[in-house]
């Protein structure tokens, strides 16, 4: 149904192919440009930002510690799992003190408690991880140049706001929201923008109908149009980013809401590796 085409970022090779090798590419650079061999941040059981920090540190001989909400007695997810082998070391913290993660004067302290190191945010969200999501851009202009609508998911905007400082105003870049009443993520995108100073950015928008019920969760409708998706096309999805992704894309498709003509160039933005987290689709 219409003329959509995927670009694999979860096809790319190494421990950690996706957006969050990108969102890292540049923190690595400045850790290694300062002389800094330990990188710290934050995260979720299920975090795809720690489980790839994890995976580019055993890559590069790097040291990484994940900061951990939850129970400190909690078993480990699978994804732990992989970041403890290959090597991070697990910090779990209530979620009180995990609410501070954004406080200069939390993160001072975390920042002397694993000296030398470098703090990189949650997700990977600042300057430097715009600035390697840019690359992205590349890779689009690459793989489909008659397509000038792009599409992918979006969680921080980190992302989103990397791809549209790598492109040009003949493209427009549109965006899904994983969360549901994300209400300031067009202003984090702003910011991020801000923060880069791209000389050109392409048209952006963020859709905020498509979140399937909330961060992390799924529907009926969902899970039956990515098991009839992966059944057809022989492509694994997972349904936190990419999943609600391609359903937006053929709902709206499917409605008329989008014509058929025009043609789509969606992002598979990897973390493949959350499929462990959903029985229904490890069966």
């Amino acid at each position: 149904m219409g003329k959509v085409s995927l670009l694999r970022l979860d096809s790319g090779g190494g421990l950690a192919p996706g957006n969050k090798y990108f969102k890292l590419i540049g923190n690595l650079a400045e850790a290694k440009r300062n002389g800094v061999n330990r990188l710290v941040s934050f995260g979720g059981a299920w975090s795809n930002h720690l489980h790839a920090l994890a995976a580019v540190g055993a890559e590069q001989g790097l040291a990484t510690v994940g900061i951990i909400r939850g129970d400190e007695d909690a078993a480990d997810t699978a994804m732990i799992a992989d970041a403890r082998a290959w090597g991070m070391q697990i910090v779990r913290v209530s979620r009180t003190e995990y609410r501070r993660r954004l406080e200069p004067a939390y993160l001072a302290d975390v920042q002397q408690r694993f000296a030398p190191c470098m703090v990189v945010p949650e997700g990977g969200s600042n300057r430097a991880g715009v600035r390697g999501c840019a690359a992205i851009a590349d890779l689009v202009r690459t793989h489909s140049p008659a397509a000038r609508h792009i599409l992918l998911p979006v969680g921080t905007g980190t992302t989103l706001a990397g791809l549209a400082a790598g492109l040009d105003s003949t493209y427009e870049v549109t965006g899904i929201a994983a969360l549901k009443g994300a209400v300031d993520l067009e202003h984090r995108v702003e910011q991020a923008l801000a923060a880069v100073a791209a000389n050109t950015v392409a048209p952006w928008r963020i859709l905020h109908e498509d979140h399937c019920g909330g961060f992390a969760r799924t529907s009926a409708e969902l899970r039956a149009f990515m098991l009839e998706f992966e059944a057809v096309q022989g492509i694994p999805l997972e349904p936190v980013y990419t999943g609600k992704l391609l359903y937006a894309i053929y709902r709206r498709l499917r409605s008329g809401q989008w014509r058929t003509d025009i043609p789509l160039l969606a992002i598979h933005t990897g973390g493949l590796q959350g499929r462990r987290g959903y029985p229904w689709l490890e069966g």
